[in-house]
Protein backbone atom coordinates (compact mmCIF):
# COMPACT_ATOMS: atom_id res chain seq x y z
CA UNK A 1 0.00 0.00 0.00
CA UNK A 2 1.47 3.31 -0.99
CA UNK A 3 0.15 6.25 1.69
CA UNK A 4 0.10 9.96 0.27
CA UNK A 5 0.34 12.47 2.92
CA UNK A 6 -1.39 16.09 2.04
CA UNK A 7 2.15 17.88 1.69
CA UNK A 8 2.96 15.46 -1.38
CA UNK A 9 -0.44 15.81 -3.53
CA UNK A 10 -1.39 19.28 -2.41
CA UNK A 11 -3.61 20.59 -4.93
CA UNK A 12 -3.22 18.03 -7.38
CA UNK A 13 -5.09 18.78 -10.55
CA UNK A 14 -6.99 15.21 -11.56
CA UNK A 15 -5.97 16.02 -15.22
CA UNK A 16 -2.54 16.30 -14.34
CA UNK A 17 0.35 13.87 -15.00
CA UNK A 18 0.98 12.72 -11.44
CA UNK A 19 -2.73 11.86 -11.10
CA UNK A 20 -2.24 9.77 -14.16
CA UNK A 21 0.40 8.06 -12.76
CA UNK A 22 -1.53 6.94 -9.62
CA UNK A 23 -4.17 5.91 -11.71
CA UNK A 24 -1.38 3.99 -13.32
CA UNK A 25 -0.18 2.55 -10.41
CA UNK A 26 -3.60 1.16 -8.86
CA UNK A 27 -4.73 0.25 -12.50
CA UNK A 28 -2.49 -2.26 -12.54
CA UNK A 29 -3.34 -4.09 -9.52
CA UNK A 30 0.39 -4.45 -8.06
CA UNK A 31 -0.36 -1.67 -5.51
CA UNK A 32 -2.92 -0.16 -3.50
CA UNK A 33 -2.79 3.93 -3.51
CA UNK A 34 -4.38 5.74 -0.68
CA UNK A 35 -5.18 8.73 1.13
CA UNK A 36 -6.38 8.89 5.15
CA UNK A 37 -9.35 9.94 5.32
CA UNK A 38 -7.80 13.22 6.96
CA UNK A 39 -5.62 14.03 3.76
CA UNK A 40 -8.75 13.41 1.66
CA UNK A 41 -10.45 16.01 3.91
CA UNK A 42 -7.53 18.57 3.86
CA UNK A 43 -7.72 17.94 0.01
CA UNK A 44 -10.77 19.29 -0.39
CA UNK A 45 -10.32 21.90 1.63
CA UNK A 46 -7.32 23.68 0.03
CA UNK A 47 -9.41 23.63 -3.00
CA UNK A 48 -12.77 24.98 -1.62
CA UNK A 49 -10.89 27.28 0.73
CA UNK A 50 -10.75 30.77 -0.81
CA UNK A 51 -14.52 30.28 -2.29
CA UNK A 52 -16.51 31.96 0.46
CA UNK A 53 -14.13 34.94 -0.15
CA UNK A 54 -14.58 34.96 -3.72
CA UNK A 55 -18.46 34.78 -3.21
CA UNK A 56 -18.37 37.59 -0.92
CA UNK A 57 -16.69 39.63 -3.06
CA UNK A 58 -18.48 39.15 -5.60
CA UNK A 59 -21.82 39.67 -4.04
CA UNK A 60 -20.69 42.80 -2.30
CA UNK A 61 -20.02 43.91 -6.06
CA UNK A 62 -23.90 43.34 -7.06
CA UNK A 63 -24.84 45.14 -4.10
CA UNK A 64 -22.81 47.97 -5.38
CA UNK A 65 -23.84 47.49 -8.79
CA UNK A 66 -27.84 47.92 -7.58
CA UNK A 67 -27.12 50.60 -5.67
CA UNK A 68 -25.80 52.38 -8.60
CA UNK A 69 -28.29 51.08 -11.02
CA UNK A 70 -32.06 52.93 -11.24
CA UNK A 71 -33.60 49.60 -12.02
CA UNK A 72 -33.33 46.38 -10.59
CA UNK A 73 -31.03 43.76 -11.58
CA UNK A 74 -32.86 40.59 -13.31
CA UNK A 75 -29.85 38.31 -12.39
CA UNK A 76 -29.02 37.03 -8.93
CA UNK A 77 -26.45 34.94 -7.72
CA UNK A 78 -26.96 31.19 -6.44
CA UNK A 79 -26.68 31.17 -2.45
CA UNK A 80 -23.13 30.22 -1.18
CA UNK A 81 -22.95 26.35 -1.15
CA UNK A 82 -19.42 25.27 0.18
CA UNK A 83 -20.31 21.95 1.40
CA UNK A 84 -21.33 21.16 -2.77
CA UNK A 85 -17.63 22.39 -3.69
CA UNK A 86 -16.55 20.06 -1.16
CA UNK A 87 -18.30 17.21 -2.31
CA UNK A 88 -16.75 17.74 -5.98
CA UNK A 89 -13.61 17.76 -4.92
CA UNK A 90 -13.92 14.83 -2.65
CA UNK A 91 -15.59 12.90 -5.26
CA UNK A 92 -12.73 14.34 -6.97
CA UNK A 93 -9.91 12.87 -4.85
CA UNK A 94 -11.93 9.53 -4.31
CA UNK A 95 -11.98 8.59 -7.92
CA UNK A 96 -7.92 9.39 -7.75
CA UNK A 97 -7.33 7.69 -4.44
CA UNK A 98 -8.28 4.60 -2.28
CA UNK A 99 -9.40 6.30 1.05
CA UNK A 100 -8.86 4.75 4.03
CA UNK A 101 -10.13 5.24 7.17
CA UNK A 102 -9.43 8.15 9.74
CA UNK A 103 -11.17 6.34 13.39
CA UNK A 104 -12.57 8.74 15.99
CA UNK A 105 -9.91 7.03 18.33
CA UNK A 106 -7.10 8.24 15.71
CA UNK A 107 -8.64 11.72 15.94
CA UNK A 108 -8.55 11.96 19.60
CA UNK A 109 -5.29 10.21 19.67
CA UNK A 110 -3.75 12.63 17.58
CA UNK A 111 -5.21 16.14 19.11
CA UNK A 112 -4.14 14.68 22.52
CA UNK A 113 -0.70 14.78 21.11
CA UNK A 114 -1.19 18.35 19.75
CA UNK A 115 -2.32 19.57 23.17
CA UNK A 116 0.65 17.74 24.80
CA UNK A 117 3.19 19.22 22.04
CA UNK A 118 4.42 15.71 21.62
CA UNK A 119 5.76 14.61 17.82
CA UNK A 120 4.60 14.22 15.20
CA UNK A 121 3.06 17.73 16.96
CA UNK A 122 4.79 20.58 17.97
CA UNK A 123 4.81 23.76 19.58
CA UNK A 124 4.95 26.72 17.91
CA UNK A 125 5.68 30.15 19.73
CA UNK A 126 2.77 30.39 22.41
CA UNK A 127 0.84 27.72 21.15
CA UNK A 128 0.62 23.73 20.07
CA UNK A 129 0.19 22.49 16.06
CA UNK A 130 -0.12 19.36 14.27
CA UNK A 131 -3.47 17.41 15.62
CA UNK A 132 -4.26 16.67 11.88
CA UNK A 133 -0.57 15.63 11.70
CA UNK A 134 -1.27 12.88 14.23
CA UNK A 135 -4.38 11.80 13.52
CA UNK A 136 -2.62 10.98 10.17
CA UNK A 137 0.04 9.45 11.69
CA UNK A 138 -2.27 7.39 13.80
CA UNK A 139 -4.11 5.93 10.39
CA UNK A 140 -1.61 5.10 8.90
CA UNK A 141 0.06 3.05 12.40
CA UNK A 142 -3.85 1.72 12.31
CA UNK A 143 -3.61 0.08 8.62
CA UNK A 144 -0.75 -1.60 9.63
CA UNK A 145 -1.99 -3.07 12.60
CA UNK A 146 -5.26 -3.91 10.74
CA UNK A 147 -3.71 -4.93 7.70
CA UNK A 148 -0.43 -7.67 9.29
CA UNK A 149 0.44 -8.43 5.24
CA UNK A 150 0.84 -5.51 4.05
CA UNK A 151 3.60 -3.57 3.80
CA UNK A 152 3.09 0.75 4.07
CA UNK A 153 4.98 2.68 1.71
CA UNK A 154 4.47 6.33 3.69
CA UNK A 155 5.00 9.41 1.14
CA UNK A 156 5.27 12.67 2.98
CA UNK A 157 7.61 15.95 2.38
CA UNK A 158 7.10 16.71 6.54
CA UNK A 159 10.02 15.10 7.39
CA UNK A 160 10.95 17.54 10.48
CA UNK A 161 7.51 16.05 11.76
CA UNK A 162 8.13 12.61 10.47
CA UNK A 163 11.02 11.99 10.46
CA UNK A 164 13.59 10.69 7.73
CA UNK A 165 12.41 6.74 8.52
CA UNK A 166 15.24 5.61 9.74
CA UNK A 167 14.75 6.72 12.80
CA UNK A 168 11.59 7.84 15.29
CA UNK A 169 11.74 10.72 17.77
CA UNK A 170 9.78 9.67 21.39
CA UNK A 171 7.00 8.90 21.39
CA UNK A 172 7.08 8.07 17.54
CA UNK A 173 9.33 5.25 18.24
CA UNK A 174 6.59 3.41 20.75
CA UNK A 175 4.19 4.18 18.15
CA UNK A 176 5.60 2.19 15.82
CA UNK A 177 7.59 -0.34 18.08
CA UNK A 178 7.10 -3.88 15.69
CA UNK A 179 5.98 -2.23 12.69
CA UNK A 180 8.98 -0.89 11.76
CA UNK A 181 10.09 -3.32 9.02
CA UNK A 182 6.44 -3.06 7.44
CA UNK A 183 7.07 1.25 7.29
CA UNK A 184 8.55 2.74 4.94
CA UNK A 185 8.92 6.61 4.29
CA UNK A 186 9.58 8.41 0.96
CA UNK A 187 9.92 11.80 0.79
CA UNK A 188 8.04 13.04 -2.41
CA UNK A 189 6.31 12.06 -5.29
CA UNK A 190 9.81 11.21 -7.76
CA UNK A 191 11.21 8.67 -5.37
CA UNK A 192 7.38 6.96 -5.90
CA UNK A 193 7.93 7.28 -9.97
CA UNK A 194 11.77 5.96 -9.55
CA UNK A 195 10.84 2.92 -6.98
CA UNK A 196 7.48 1.96 -8.49
CA UNK A 197 8.00 2.47 -12.03
CA UNK A 198 10.24 2.38 -15.47
CA UNK A 199 9.50 4.73 -17.75
CA UNK A 200 8.64 3.99 -21.38
CA UNK A 201 9.09 6.87 -24.06
CA UNK A 202 10.22 7.53 -27.51
CA UNK A 203 9.22 6.21 -30.98
CA UNK A 204 8.65 2.80 -29.69
CA UNK A 205 6.19 3.85 -26.86
CA UNK A 206 4.38 5.86 -29.74
CA UNK A 207 4.15 2.68 -32.22
CA UNK A 208 2.62 0.58 -29.11
CA UNK A 209 0.17 3.22 -28.48
CA UNK A 210 -1.14 3.76 -32.13
CA UNK A 211 -1.55 -0.27 -32.72
CA UNK A 212 -3.10 -0.66 -29.14
CA UNK A 213 -5.95 2.46 -29.34
CA UNK A 214 -6.25 1.40 -33.63
CA UNK A 215 -8.13 -1.98 -32.12
CA UNK A 216 -11.33 -2.89 -32.83
CA UNK A 217 -12.08 -3.41 -28.67
CA UNK A 218 -11.02 0.56 -28.14
CA UNK A 219 -12.63 1.70 -31.02
CA UNK A 220 -15.58 -0.17 -30.15
CA UNK A 221 -15.02 1.54 -25.93
CA UNK A 222 -14.48 5.48 -28.06
CA UNK A 223 -17.89 4.86 -30.09
CA UNK A 224 -20.24 3.23 -26.93
CA UNK A 225 -18.87 6.02 -24.78
CA UNK A 226 -19.86 8.69 -27.57
CA UNK A 227 -24.18 7.63 -27.00
CA UNK A 228 -23.23 9.57 -24.20
CA UNK A 229 -22.80 12.86 -25.66
CA UNK A 230 -25.44 15.22 -25.11
CA UNK A 231 -25.90 19.37 -25.09
CA UNK A 232 -28.41 21.66 -24.22
CA UNK A 233 -26.64 23.89 -26.69
CA UNK A 234 -25.70 21.34 -29.41
CA UNK A 235 -22.57 20.62 -30.96
CA UNK A 236 -21.02 21.24 -34.64
CA UNK A 237 -20.09 18.58 -37.00
CA UNK A 238 -19.68 18.10 -40.41
CA UNK A 239 -22.98 17.48 -42.68
CA UNK A 240 -22.57 15.13 -45.82
CA UNK A 241 -22.80 17.79 -47.78
CA UNK A 242 -19.63 19.26 -46.09
CA UNK A 243 -21.24 22.48 -44.63
CA UNK A 244 -21.31 22.81 -40.39
CA UNK A 245 -24.33 21.33 -39.21
CA UNK A 246 -25.61 21.34 -35.48
CA UNK A 247 -26.65 18.50 -33.80
CA UNK A 248 -26.92 17.36 -30.31
CA UNK A 249 -27.11 13.69 -30.06
CA UNK A 250 -26.38 10.41 -31.62
CA UNK A 251 -28.92 8.54 -32.97
CA UNK A 252 -27.02 5.33 -33.20
CA UNK A 253 -23.84 3.94 -32.42
CA UNK A 254 -21.34 6.23 -34.76
CA UNK A 255 -18.42 4.20 -37.12
CA UNK A 256 -14.52 5.41 -35.08
CA UNK A 257 -11.26 6.01 -36.66
CA UNK A 258 -8.05 7.06 -34.89
CA UNK A 259 -7.14 10.52 -36.22
CA UNK A 260 -3.85 11.21 -34.51
CA UNK A 261 -1.96 10.79 -31.15
CA UNK A 262 0.01 12.79 -29.54
CA UNK A 263 1.92 13.13 -26.02
CA UNK A 264 2.64 9.53 -24.92
CA UNK A 265 3.89 8.47 -21.39
CA UNK A 266 4.28 4.78 -20.54
CA UNK A 267 5.53 3.78 -17.52
CA UNK A 268 6.47 0.15 -16.81
CA UNK A 269 4.80 -1.34 -13.64
CA UNK A 270 5.68 -4.74 -12.04
CA UNK A 271 6.53 -5.96 -16.10
CA UNK A 272 2.93 -4.04 -16.86
CA UNK A 273 3.26 -1.26 -19.33
CA UNK A 274 0.37 1.35 -18.70
CA UNK A 275 0.21 4.39 -21.19
CA UNK A 276 -1.48 7.76 -21.11
CA UNK A 277 -1.83 9.84 -24.56
CA UNK A 278 -4.00 12.15 -26.22
CA UNK A 279 -6.38 10.92 -28.62
CA UNK A 280 -8.43 13.04 -31.96
CA UNK A 281 -11.04 10.22 -33.11
CA UNK A 282 -13.15 10.65 -36.29
CA UNK A 283 -16.71 9.64 -35.86
CA UNK A 284 -19.26 9.33 -38.33
CA UNK A 285 -23.19 8.21 -37.86
CA UNK A 286 -26.61 9.54 -37.57
CA UNK A 287 -27.99 12.37 -35.41
CA UNK A 288 -30.87 14.24 -33.84
CA UNK A 289 -31.50 17.88 -33.24
CA UNK A 290 -32.88 19.60 -30.37
CA UNK A 291 -36.05 17.81 -30.90
CA UNK A 292 -34.92 14.34 -31.56
CA UNK A 293 -35.37 14.67 -34.67
CA UNK A 294 -32.69 12.63 -37.18
CA UNK A 295 -30.45 15.35 -39.24
CA UNK A 296 -28.33 12.92 -41.46
CA UNK A 297 -25.00 11.53 -41.03
CA UNK A 298 -22.35 13.91 -39.05
CA UNK A 299 -18.36 13.62 -38.92
CA UNK A 300 -16.98 14.92 -35.87
CA UNK A 301 -13.59 14.89 -34.30
CA UNK A 302 -13.18 14.20 -30.42
CA UNK A 303 -10.55 14.69 -28.67
CA UNK A 304 -9.73 12.81 -25.46
CA UNK A 305 -7.26 11.72 -22.61
CA UNK A 306 -6.84 8.02 -22.60
CA UNK A 307 -5.32 5.63 -20.10
CA UNK A 308 -4.28 1.94 -20.88
CA UNK A 309 -2.65 -1.01 -20.70
CA UNK A 310 -0.61 -3.34 -22.80
CA UNK A 311 -2.84 -6.37 -21.37
CA UNK A 312 -5.26 -7.50 -23.70
CA UNK A 313 -7.86 -7.79 -20.20
CA UNK A 314 -7.59 -4.26 -19.93
CA UNK A 315 -10.35 -1.72 -21.01
CA UNK A 316 -8.99 1.59 -21.54
CA UNK A 317 -10.07 4.48 -19.62
CA UNK A 318 -10.85 7.83 -20.99
CA UNK A 319 -9.86 10.22 -18.81
CA UNK A 320 -10.81 13.59 -19.97
CA UNK A 321 -13.11 14.40 -22.43
CA UNK A 322 -13.62 17.46 -24.94
CA UNK A 323 -16.79 18.34 -27.21
CA UNK A 324 -16.59 17.37 -30.63
CA UNK A 325 -15.77 19.63 -33.41
CA UNK A 326 -16.22 19.92 -36.83
CA UNK A 327 -13.15 17.73 -38.77
CA UNK A 328 -10.77 20.12 -40.86
CA UNK A 329 -11.72 19.90 -44.75
CA UNK A 330 -8.29 21.27 -45.53
CA UNK A 331 -6.74 18.31 -43.91
CA UNK A 332 -6.39 15.71 -47.06
CA UNK A 333 -5.70 13.00 -44.11
CA UNK A 334 -8.70 13.61 -42.34
CA UNK A 335 -10.82 13.96 -44.88
CA UNK A 336 -9.76 10.72 -47.07
CA UNK A 337 -10.11 9.21 -43.56
CA UNK A 338 -13.63 10.31 -43.75
CA UNK A 339 -14.61 8.87 -47.00
CA UNK A 340 -13.23 5.56 -45.71
CA UNK A 341 -15.77 5.78 -42.84
CA UNK A 342 -18.82 6.86 -45.34
CA UNK A 343 -17.83 3.61 -47.63
CA UNK A 344 -17.93 1.70 -43.92
CA UNK A 345 -21.40 2.34 -43.43
CA UNK A 346 -22.64 2.57 -46.85
CA UNK A 347 -21.47 -1.11 -47.06
CA UNK A 348 -23.00 -2.03 -44.20
CA UNK A 349 -26.47 -0.76 -44.76
CA UNK A 350 -26.56 -2.59 -48.48
CA UNK A 351 -25.07 -5.88 -46.87
CA UNK A 352 -27.65 -5.59 -44.20
CA UNK A 353 -30.64 -4.86 -46.20
CA UNK A 354 -29.56 -7.48 -48.10
CA UNK A 355 -29.69 -10.24 -45.69
CA UNK A 356 -32.89 -8.65 -44.48
CA UNK A 357 -34.79 -9.04 -47.75
CA UNK A 358 -33.21 -12.54 -48.74
CA UNK A 359 -33.59 -14.14 -45.20
CA UNK A 360 -37.16 -14.51 -44.37
CA UNK A 361 -39.17 -17.17 -42.20
CA UNK A 362 -42.84 -18.41 -43.52
CA UNK A 363 -43.92 -16.86 -40.21
CA UNK A 364 -42.25 -13.35 -41.13
CA UNK A 365 -43.52 -13.96 -44.69
CA UNK A 366 -47.34 -14.18 -43.74
CA UNK A 367 -47.41 -11.19 -40.78
CA UNK A 368 -45.98 -8.72 -43.70
CA UNK A 369 -48.57 -10.02 -46.38
CA UNK A 370 -51.00 -9.68 -44.41
CA UNK A 371 -50.03 -6.19 -43.27
CA UNK A 372 -49.49 -4.70 -46.93
CA UNK A 373 -52.95 -4.58 -47.64
CA UNK A 374 -53.34 -2.39 -44.44
CA UNK A 375 -50.41 0.02 -44.96
CA UNK A 376 -51.94 0.43 -48.54
CA UNK A 377 -55.27 1.87 -47.24
CA UNK A 378 -53.40 4.38 -45.58
CA UNK A 379 -52.10 7.54 -47.45
CA UNK A 380 -48.53 8.41 -47.90
CA UNK A 381 -48.77 11.63 -45.57
CA UNK A 382 -50.40 9.51 -42.63
CA UNK A 383 -47.85 7.06 -42.96
CA UNK A 384 -45.04 9.63 -42.61
CA UNK A 385 -47.05 10.84 -39.52
CA UNK A 386 -47.04 7.67 -38.07
CA UNK A 387 -43.73 6.54 -38.65
CA UNK A 388 -41.84 9.90 -37.66
CA UNK A 389 -43.78 9.72 -33.91
CA UNK A 390 -41.97 6.18 -34.12
CA UNK A 391 -38.92 7.67 -34.95
CA UNK A 392 -39.15 10.50 -32.16
CA UNK A 393 -39.77 7.90 -29.22
CA UNK A 394 -37.24 6.09 -30.56
CA UNK A 395 -34.38 8.52 -30.90
CA UNK A 396 -34.98 9.48 -26.82
CA UNK A 397 -33.41 5.67 -26.03
CA UNK A 398 -30.57 3.59 -27.16
CA UNK A 399 -30.64 1.30 -30.26
CA UNK A 400 -34.09 3.21 -32.10
CA UNK A 401 -34.77 0.12 -34.20
CA UNK A 402 -34.57 -2.45 -31.37
CA UNK A 403 -36.99 -0.66 -29.34
CA UNK A 404 -39.66 0.32 -32.61
CA UNK A 405 -39.29 -3.92 -33.62
CA UNK A 406 -40.16 -4.83 -29.88
CA UNK A 407 -43.51 -2.31 -30.09
CA UNK A 408 -44.38 -3.49 -33.14
CA UNK A 409 -44.06 -7.32 -32.09
CA UNK A 410 -45.93 -6.64 -29.03
CA UNK A 411 -48.71 -4.80 -30.89
CA UNK A 412 -49.04 -8.05 -33.47
CA UNK A 413 -49.52 -10.04 -30.43
CA UNK A 414 -52.38 -8.61 -29.40
CA UNK A 415 -53.95 -7.90 -32.49
CA UNK A 416 -56.81 -10.49 -34.30
CA UNK A 417 -57.44 -7.67 -37.46
CA UNK A 418 -53.77 -6.33 -38.39
CA UNK A 419 -55.34 -3.53 -40.45
CA UNK A 420 -58.16 -2.22 -37.66
CA UNK A 421 -55.63 -2.45 -35.05
CA UNK A 422 -52.39 -0.79 -37.42
CA UNK A 423 -54.67 1.83 -38.54
CA UNK A 424 -55.51 2.67 -34.51
CA UNK A 425 -52.31 3.00 -33.87
CA UNK A 426 -51.34 4.92 -36.42
CA UNK A 427 -54.41 7.25 -35.44
CA UNK A 428 -52.49 7.56 -31.74
CA UNK A 429 -49.48 8.64 -32.72
CA UNK A 430 -50.82 10.84 -35.05
CA UNK A 431 -52.15 12.71 -31.86
CA UNK A 432 -48.60 13.65 -31.08
CA UNK A 433 -47.60 15.46 -34.01
CA UNK A 434 -48.78 18.82 -34.53
CA UNK A 435 -46.51 19.18 -38.25
CA UNK A 436 -45.77 16.85 -40.90
CA UNK A 437 -42.28 15.18 -40.59
CA UNK A 438 -40.10 15.18 -44.11
CA UNK A 439 -36.97 13.18 -42.94
CA UNK A 440 -38.38 10.18 -41.74
CA UNK A 441 -38.61 8.18 -44.61
CA UNK A 442 -34.99 8.39 -45.16
CA UNK A 443 -33.65 8.08 -41.89
CA UNK A 444 -35.59 4.51 -41.33
CA UNK A 445 -33.23 2.16 -43.71
CA UNK A 446 -30.22 4.28 -44.08
CA UNK A 447 -29.99 5.33 -40.66
CA UNK A 448 -30.64 2.08 -38.76
CA UNK A 449 -30.77 -1.27 -41.17
CA UNK A 450 -26.48 -1.93 -40.18
CA UNK A 451 -28.39 -2.83 -36.68
CA UNK A 452 -30.52 -5.40 -38.28
CA UNK A 453 -29.50 -8.99 -37.14
CA UNK A 454 -32.28 -11.14 -36.03
CA UNK A 455 -35.71 -11.93 -36.60
CA UNK A 456 -37.73 -9.37 -34.47
CA UNK A 457 -35.34 -6.42 -36.07
CA UNK A 458 -35.74 -8.43 -39.49
CA UNK A 459 -39.62 -8.20 -39.03
CA UNK A 460 -39.80 -4.16 -38.38
CA UNK A 461 -37.61 -3.40 -42.03
CA UNK A 462 -40.07 -6.29 -43.65
CA UNK A 463 -42.50 -3.80 -42.43
CA UNK A 464 -40.79 -0.75 -43.64
CA UNK A 465 -40.11 -2.44 -46.88
CA UNK A 466 -43.39 -2.06 -47.63
CA UNK A 467 -43.75 1.75 -47.56
CA UNK A 468 -42.76 1.86 -51.20
CA UNK A 469 -46.03 1.37 -52.00
CA UNK A 470 -46.72 4.42 -50.58
CA UNK A 471 -44.83 6.60 -53.24
CA UNK A 472 -42.44 7.61 -50.62
CA UNK A 473 -38.95 5.53 -52.04
CA UNK A 474 -37.61 8.11 -53.64
CA UNK A 475 -37.15 9.92 -49.84
CA UNK A 476 -35.09 7.29 -48.32
CA UNK A 477 -31.54 9.20 -47.84
CA UNK A 478 -28.51 6.45 -48.44
CA UNK A 479 -25.46 8.00 -46.56
CA UNK A 480 -22.79 10.15 -48.58
CA UNK A 481 -19.91 8.79 -50.19
CA UNK A 482 -19.18 12.59 -51.27
CA UNK A 483 -20.60 12.95 -54.30
CA UNK A 484 -19.94 9.24 -55.54
CA UNK A 485 -21.69 5.66 -55.36
CA UNK A 486 -20.53 4.10 -51.85
CA UNK A 487 -18.42 1.33 -54.26
CA UNK A 488 -16.51 3.96 -55.69
CA UNK A 489 -15.07 5.77 -52.35
CA UNK A 490 -11.44 4.75 -51.61
CA UNK A 491 -10.27 3.34 -48.44
CA UNK A 492 -9.12 5.79 -46.03
CA UNK A 493 -5.51 5.96 -45.31
CA UNK A 494 -3.75 5.41 -42.09
CA UNK A 495 -3.38 8.95 -40.49
CA UNK A 496 0.46 9.89 -40.18
CA UNK A 497 2.52 10.05 -37.30
CA UNK A 498 1.65 12.15 -34.74
CA UNK A 499 3.52 15.76 -33.62
CA UNK A 500 4.16 16.25 -30.42
CA UNK A 501 2.99 18.73 -28.09
CA UNK A 502 4.26 20.02 -25.12
CA UNK A 503 3.12 18.47 -22.00
CA UNK A 504 0.61 19.82 -20.01
CA UNK A 505 1.20 21.84 -16.97
CA UNK A 506 1.14 20.23 -13.53
CA UNK A 507 -0.20 21.22 -10.33
CA UNK A 508 -0.37 24.19 -8.79
CA UNK A 509 2.22 25.66 -5.88
CA UNK A 510 1.66 23.88 -2.34
CA UNK A 511 -0.87 25.25 -0.28
CA UNK A 512 0.97 26.64 3.08
CA UNK A 513 -1.41 24.87 5.28
CA UNK A 514 0.18 21.61 6.14
CA UNK A 515 2.60 21.94 3.35
CA UNK A 516 6.49 21.17 4.02
CA UNK A 517 8.48 24.26 4.04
Amino acid sequence: MIIFDTNAVNHLSPSSPRADLIRKLRQSKHYRVAVPWMVLEEMAAHQARLYPDKYHAVLNSLAKLRAYLPWELENSLEPLDLERLLDHWRDAYREIFEVIETSDAAIRRGFQREAMALPPAKRVKDHSEGGRDAAIWFSVLEFLEENPDEQVWFVTNNSSDFGEGSAYRYPMNEDVRGLENRLTLLKDFDQVVSHFTKEVSGADAEAAVAELLKSASVRDRVAQTAMDLSSLTGFVGLGDGEAAEEWYAWLAQPEVELLSITDVTGHEIESDVWYTANAQWLLYGPAVDEVEAPVGYIACVWSMKVLFSARDDEAPTLLTLEEPSPPDTGDESCMRMLQGLKKRVADMVAGAKRRALAVQTPAERLIAEQLAPSLAKLDTATNQLALQAAARQAALINGPVQRLAQQMAADLKRIDTPAQRLAQQAAEHLKLINTPAQRLARQIVADQLALIDNPVQRLAQQVADSMPKLDIAANLHQPSGGDRAAGEVEQSDSPGAPESRAAEADETPADDDHVSE
